[in-house]
Order: structure tokens, then C-alpha cells, then sequence
């Protein structure tokens, strides 16, 4: 059983060179992508993965490089160890060498400058050095950015490292630049170095990998980026928006709200901007929304139009605090909460706000009684869902498990339910909705958002009563044990 790590170093010494210029002056290690730097990218990667602690070899412009996560909140409860390497022109193996004061037992080794997945740590975390080292490896060779510059792997029996280097021409896995060691990679350095006056970090794995002590473990399907110039910082930036776009997004989101919310997003993310000011910014223009609505008259047409596009603005918005999160490691289960709610705000209150509308301009009260109905079924669905996010720990409806989504029921109205369930996805039925009031059929809509909202009372009454008597059969046999 592989023992969990929590220590790694990071090499962030080097010059730099290709990537600085007049225009990019910074240090690499200091150079953003995705609004963090690549050091502290690094760092909170490392973090997700379970690494408290973490030993850094700075070189150029050493001081910079630590100012910049002094006083750093996202670093709280860290130990960040600040090593000087002095002779940093030389080869990077001499960085790893001057982390051996400051480390006991196996740790994690990568570059300030390597972009990686959580799970490329994660991989890891699951393979013991065994007196060696092991360097996670992409096989995915067709998908490497630049060939030329990457460190090639030829790997033989029992994932042992044949070779390493970049001008490797038989080879079979790229170097991800990171790697899990025990301190006899020290020994095979210094050992290089005393014989050759310097030392390369792969000069260091080839001495491992001839006695026998340097193997390799496959990262699959997780991405990295090696990122030394502007081209590969360039693609570094675009793989990581597109990851922006999940799985579960529908056709509106992903062709429409992800463009305007990744154009938002990609403005706001070098700037001091976290998730929970995106989602007041959104839950002002959805209240927004809601207020021109009601304020419609028949001479102010045009507020109705406005209402439903702002409440489509609000829709697209909705998706950069979760963006802004992901690339910057913000999740909080407040900002959870807060999203969830806003969320709700939003949609009844526009909800409400159309159902006023449609009394002010027909004068027929059949439309704000439905248009409370949604308002008051809408907030007793969500108040409970709300007292069940409580014991779940997780603030957001997707987490629920709707009794429709279970495949032990098959009932005709769970069916029903299953098919129409992307109706209530927020992307879709906004934008359903902006274009449903745009074209006129505002009395239409207020008579489906009732129906749908009935839907979802149906379903989570139903949920309510399934888990009830699961509980009750539960607490029954328990007793007759």
C-alpha cells in the first residue's frame, strides 16, 4: 500500500529566457495562465492532491518570486520552505540538490512551469518510489504541443525507464515533469556532479534508471502543459477553457451562454475578481430583470422585451463564478450557497414579475394568481431542498438525487419526468423563455413556467415520500434485529 505524500519540490530558479521580454519582464514563475501565476498554479494543484508542504528552489530573481505569495490567504495553512539557489545558471539538477537539507522520506518533485491535472498528482500519490523514483508519463504522443521541446521516454519491462532525454528518436511516453522520489535521487546527483561538475535532472534518472530504481506511471486521460514561451502559453490558456465546458452542459450553454461567459471571464481573471462577485453581478441583473417586468404598462412594451433579455444576460453570467473557481482554485461552500440561492432569487422573482405583467396588460387576474402560484410552489420546493443540502453537505440542486433519475423507478410519470428533465436545466429554460416573451407568448409562458413548476413540486413530493418510506423500512428492520 502506497504511503501518502505530503511534501514536494518545486524547481522555479531557472532564467526563464524564452518567455521574457520588454513586454513580459516577470520571472516564469510568476508569468499567469488562467489568472494565476504558474507557481502558485502549481502549489494549489498539489494542494487538491493532499501536499502541505512544499520545498522551493528559487534562483532568478529569487525575491520577487517569494513577494509573491507573501501575505497570500490561498496559501494559509501551507509550509512554504524558500530556498536560494546561488548557482541557478547550471543545470536544473543542482536545484533538486539543494532541497536535500529540507526533506525526509519519499516527495513529490515538478517545475514551476508544468501545468497539470489534479489527477496527474493523484496518479502518483498511488505508486511508492521503492527506493527510486517514478516519473508520470503521457503516452498521448499525437497530442503534445511541442515535440521538439519535450522530454521523450523510452520505457521497457515493468515500466522501468530505458532512457530519458529530448533527443530521444526511439521513444514511447513524454516526461510530464513531475515525479515522485526517495532521497536516493539526491545520491545519484551528487554522484553525477562530483564526476562531471554539474547535473541535469534527467542525467540524475538516467543514473536511477541503470541501477534498475527509475520506472514510469501513466497519467491517461489528464492533460498538462509544459509552458517556456508565449505559443505554449497561449495553448496552456486555451486547453484550460476548454475544460471549462462540462459534460453535463446543454446545447444553450455550450453554443451560447460558455461563449459569452468565457469572453467574461477570460477579462476578469488576472484581476482580483472571485466567484462570489460574479454571482452578485448576475443576481443584480436577474432582480433587474424581474423589476423592468413588473413595471411593464401597455405604452412601455419595450420593459418587457428588456426584462427577458436581462434575464438571459443573467442565465450566461451564472456560468463565470463557477469558471472563475475552477481556474483559480475558489470553491468555497458559501459561494456554493450563495450561487444556489441567487439562483432561485432570480428565477422566482422573474417568475412572479410575469405573472404581474400579464395582469397589468390584460387585467385579468387568472395571470398573477399563477404567476404567485409559481412563486409560492418554487420557494416550498427550494426551502426543502435547502434543509437537505444541510445534511448533505452539497448547496446545489444537481446534487439531489430526483427519484426520476433512479432506475428502480420506472413509474409512467417518472418517465414523463425523465424525458422532460432538461427543461429545467437554468440554460435552457431561460433562454426558452427570453424568446417566448420576445415573440409575444407571455401569457403562454406564464402558464408553463406554472405547469413546470408543478412538475418539480410533483417530483420532489414524490422524492420526499420514497426516501421517507426507505427510512421507515430501514428503522423497522433495524428494530427487529
Amino acid at each position: 500500500m502506497s504511503t501518502h505524500v505530503e511534501q514536494a519540490v518545486i524547481l522555479a530558479a531557472g532564467l526563464g529566457s524564452r518567455i521574457r521580454s520588454d513586454a513580459q519582464p516577470l520571472p516564469k514563475p510568476l508569468v499567469k495562465v488562467g489568472g494565476l501565476t504558474l507557481l502558485k498554479r502549481t502549489i494549489l494543484t498539489a494542494k487538491s492532491a493532499g501536499v502541505k508542504r512544499f520545498v522551493i528552489i528559487v534562483g532568478c530573481m529569487g525575491d520577487q518570486v517569494k513577494a509573491s505569495l507573501a501575505d497570500d490567504p490561498d496559501v494559509d495553512g501551507l509550509e512554504l520552505v524558500w530556498v536560494q539557489n546561488e548557482q541557478y545558471t547550471l543545470k536544473n539538477g543542482i536545484s533538486v540538490l539543494c532541497a536535500r537539507p529540507h526533506i525526509r522520506g519519499e516527495f513529490f518533485l515538478t517545475m514551476a512551469d508544468h501545468i497539470v491535472e489534479k489527477a496527474v498528482w493523484q496518479t502518483l500519490q498511488a505508486e511508492p518510489a521503492r527506493g527510486g523514483l517514478v516519473l508520470a508519463v503521457d503516452r498521448k504522443i499525437d497530442s503534445i504541443f511541442d515535440m521538439d521541446d519535450a522530454t521523450k521516454v523510452r520505457v521497457g519491462e515493468r515500466e522501468s525507464i530505458q532512457a530519458i532525454g529530448k533527443q530521444l528518436t526511439e521513444f514511447d511516453a513524454i516526461d510530464t515533469g513531475v515525479f515522485r522520489c526517495d532521497p536516493a535521487l539526491f545520491d545519484a546527483l551528487e554522484t553525477f556532479r562530483s564526476e562531471n561538475g554539474d547535473a541535469s535532472l534527467s542525467e540524475g534518472v538516467q543514473t536511477l534508471a541503470r541501477a534498475g530504481k527509475a520506472r514510469v506511471a501513466d497519467i491517461g486521460a489528464a492533460w498538462w502543459q509544459d509552458v517556456d514561451d508565449l505559443p505554449s502559453r497561449k495553448e496552456a490558456e486555451r486547453v484550460m477553457f476548454a475544460k471549462l465546458t462540462k459534460k453535463t452542459d446543454g446545447p444553450v450553454s455550450r453554443h451560447i451562454n460558455r461563449r459569452f461567459s468565457k469572453a467574461i471571464t477570460r477579462v476578469v481573471m488576472n484581476f482580483n475578481v472571485v466567484p462570489n462577485h460574479m454571482t452578485a453581478v448576475g443576481l443584480a441583473v436577474g432582480l433587474a430583470s424581474a423589476a423592468v417586468t413588473a413595471m411593464v404598462t401597455p405604452s412601455s412594451l419595450w420593459l418587457l422585451a428588456l426584462g427577458a433579455v436581462l434575464f438571459q444576460v443573467s442565465s450566461m453570467i451564472d456560468g463565470v463564478d463557477g469558471e472563475i473557481a475552477r481556474l483559480k482554485f475558489k470553491h468555497s461552500a458559501r459561494g456554493e450557497w450563495f450561487d444556489t440561492i441567487s439562483d432561485d432569487v432570480i428565477n422566482l422573482s422573474y417568475h412572479l414579475a410575469l405573472g404581474v405583467a400579464a395582469f397589468r396588460l390584460s387585467g385579468e387576474s387568472l395571470w398573477l394568481n399563477l404567476g404567485i402560484g409559481t412563486f409560492i410552489l418554487g420557494w416550498i420546493v427550494a426551502g426543502n431542498l435547502y434543509r437537505k443540502h444541510l445534511g448533505t453537505g452539497r448547496a446545489t440542486h444537481l446534487a439531489v438525487e430526483w427519484s426520476h433519475l433512479k432506475p428502480e423507478n420506472q413509474s409512467a410519470f417518472n418517465r414523463f419526468c425523465a424525458k422532460l428533465e432538461f427543461v429545467a436545466h437554468r440554460d435552457f429554460y431561460a433562454f426558452a423563455i427570453m424568446l417566448l416573451v420576445l415573440f409575444g407568448f407571455m401569457k403562454f409562458t406564464v402558464g408553463l413556467t406554472f405547469l413546470t413548476t408543478t412538475f418539480v413540486f410533483a417530483q420532489w413530493a414524490l422524492t420526499a415520500a420514497q426516501e421517507a418510506a426507505g427510512r421507515r423500512t430501514t428503522e423497522t428492520g433495524a428494530q427487529g434485529v
